[in-house]
């Protein structure tokens, strides 16, 4: 018997509107209670409770006990950006309709723990575009001298290394249907700009606004004007 991928239960697992719902909400990297989620796809906490266990049976979702809480979050930063592949492949036409807050998603939003939407796509391109980066393929590679421009952001990029995943790799971004980055260095941007309040997290939602702060700061270092992050230009 040949062994094969059961690409049938992670179908099955996503075959489901309010189960879509709900991994979309999870989508901002945050763990989230039965009730939050149930809230979120509109539905009643007992049918959440049933769908949260088919994902998580599908090794999409994981959760963890606190007390007297359970919260339920995406399984790791692999599945998510299949996730936000996948997503990719959804129709779209709705999305050149957006209004507020829709269009805040668009701009920028979280992807489990990294920066997606228009400014990480654009985050990403000026991080090539200005020799920080090296893309071959599917490989992204860090140098000295892209060490040095994340030292002057109090990023430390040496110790973000591990042997087990590299230090920045490719995400397809949902919207732009363009790369953006993920993997360590890009939480570790995300985490420094909320920290910072470049960004700011909206609730309930995956949106991130950009502070007056944040556009200053992404014009400064990364060389991005407000336009085009806005995309008005």
């Amino acid at each position: 018997m040949t062994a094969e991928p059961r690409l049938d239960i992670i179908g099955a697992a996503l075959a489901d509107s309010s189960r879509s719902r709900i991994l979309c909400e999870m989508m901002d990297g945050r763990a989230f209670t039965n009730k939050e989620l149930a809230c979120a796809a509109k539905i009643s906490a007992q049918t959440a409770s049933v769908h949260l266990k088919q994902l998580q049976a599908a090794g999409l979702t994981s959760s963890i006990r606190s007390g007297r809480c359970v919260y339920h979050r995406i399984a790791s930063e692999d599945v998510a950006c299949v996730l936000e592949a996948l997503a990719g492949l959804s129709p779209t036409d709705h999305l050149h309709r957006a209004k507020m807050p829709e269009a805040n998603t668009l701009r920028a939003r979280s992807c489990y723990n990294h920066i997606a939407g228009r400014l990480g796509v654009l985050i990403t391109n000026r991080l090539v575009a200005l020799g920080i980066l090296r893309i071959q393929g599917e490989v992204v590679a860090i140098d000295t001298a892209g060490e040095a421009f994340f030292n002057k952001l109090e990023i430390d990029v040496p110790n973000l290394s591990t042997s087990k995943k590299p230090t920045v790799k490719l995400c397809l971004d949902w919207t732009e249907r363009r790369h953006h980055i993920s993997g360590p260095l890009a939480t570790a941007l995300m985490e420094k700009a909320l920290k910072m309040n470049w960004l700011e997290r909206h609730g309930g939602s995956r949106a991130l606004a950009i502070t007056t702060l944040g556009y200053e700061i992404f014009e400064r270092d990364f060389g991005i004007v407000r336009n085009l992050i806005d995309g008005t230009d």
